[in-house]
């Protein structure tokens, strides 16, 4: 089994966050994998004998696969024979794709050949196409055409975002009182492009900082964890983290995680 992610091209880069192949191919036992939040949607086609997800509830895998913003760890299952490939994408991009309120899709996954006819298309057309290289080069292609007819000025959401990405940790009525806006109208405008609210969002964003660091250390030393100022204490940082993963930031450290790991792509 592989896991693998792959940047977009340079066209893409404001609406597209990369490409995540999971390849089960030549594997002969099943498989699970705990996922966490990345704060990303994102539609994947999967082929092969798929296999499930668990969020809240088992969602048996279809071809196309559209999820929302997930907030908390869940499962993937796959079979032997199982190939998937999916692109993440910048937390508002799939309200403006689909023209749906998000917060309908947070923590849920849907066959994407119901909700749009084109990703029936592209999937038959990825399904036909042998080379990695090929299947990359239909989705550029589809993503492209669609977002060089996007043109619509950035939102109050989008506006929240990058005042989000860019502070190590802000509250969100000072996220809003930048924006010039009440806070509850941030709320609602943020949940309904985004799918959860602005305080969880930027929550999962520092979740990320954090776990990324962890990747980089054998041990968890809280007093040099570079954001543990920004919790009140130990306990609080570890009942976080564990939301996010299930587990303790040192049970985190002894796993693998390899498919969860590889969604540290920003």
């Amino acid at each position: 089994m592989s896991f693998r992610f792959h940047p977009p091209s340079k066209e893409l880069l404001p609406f597209v966050q990369g490409y995540l192949e999971a390849d089960y191919r030549g594997t002969l036992e099943r498989g699970e994998h705990t996922l966490f939040p990345n704060g990303f949607s994102g539609i994947f086609f999967n082929f092969g004998n798929t296999g499930g997800l668990i969020i809240k509830e088992e969602y048996r895998t279809p071809a196309v696969s559209v999820f929302g913003q997930i907030d908390r760890h869940f499962v993937a299952i796959h079979h032997p024979g199982f190939y998937s490939l999916g692109v993440l994408l910048k937390p508002t991009v799939l309200s403006c794709l689909l023209k749906v309120d998000m917060s309908e899709f947070a923590n849920r996954a849907f066959d994407g050949t119901m909700i749009h006819p084109a990703l029936r298309m592209l999937h038959e057309k990825m399904e036909e196409s042998f080379s990695f290289s090929e299947k990359i080069k239909l989705f550029e292609d589809y993503f492209i055409s669609f977002f060089m007819r996007f043109a619509d000025a950035p939102g109050i959401a989008d506006h929240a975002l990058s005042i989000i990405h860019k502070k190590e940790f802000i509250s969100i009525q000072e996220v809003a009182a930048k924006i010039n806006v009440s806070q509850r109208h941030l709320e609602t405008t943020f949940k309904r492009a985004v799918g959860i609210s602005p305080k969880t969002y930027s929550l999962i964003v520092r979740f990320k900082r954090i776990e990324r660091q962890l990747n980089k250390q054998s041990t968890v030393g809280w007093q040099h964890l570079e954001f543990a100022h920004e919790y009140h204490d130990q306990n609080h940082f570890i009942k976080e983290f564990k939301r996010f993963t299930g587990h303790t930031p040192s049970d985190y450290l002894l796993k693998s995680f390899a498919m969860g790991r590889s969604y540290l792509c920003s």
